[in-house]
């Protein structure tokens, strides 16, 4: 079956809020925004939703970041996508738990490696 392109009849001559891109971050703000109150936005996405980098990416959700920030962030990110969208939604948000590699090739990198191991261990995932 063959996906439809078309534009939409029409577009909202105004909005509050207007995201640019439907990837992750900005489906992700869409969604946060929504959960704040907020009623008047529109996402725009010159494709499919997720079909940029986004899909290119799917699943690197690491939890080996530089700071703890990003750490909580991420996980926060996993909670959402493995258990809360579906429960919401009613709909499967595609989500696969995985893992990586990370292999270091130099001290430095096993340096860094080691670093970002004790930021991650030491957060709740």
């Amino acid at each position: 079956k063959k996906e439809d392109k078309r534009a939409p009849d029409s577009i909202p001559a105004e909005a509050d809020v207007v995201i640019i891109g439907g990837g992750s971050v900005g489906s992700s703000t869409l969604y946060h925004l929504t959960k704040l109150g907020v009623k008047n936005a529109v996402l725009l996405e010159r494709d499919q939703l997720t079909s940029g980098t986004t899909w290119h990416s799917a699943g690197l959700v690491w939890r080996l970041r530089p700071s703890d920030v990003e750490v909580e962030l991420l996980a926060a990110t996993r909670v959402l996508a493995r258990d809360v969208l579906e429960q919401e939604t009613g709909l499967w948000a595609g989500w696969n738990e995985n893992g990586g590699l990370f292999i270091a090739n130099n001290k430095e990198r096993l340096d860094e490696y080691k670093r970002l191991m004790t930021v991650s261990t030491s957060q709740s995932n």
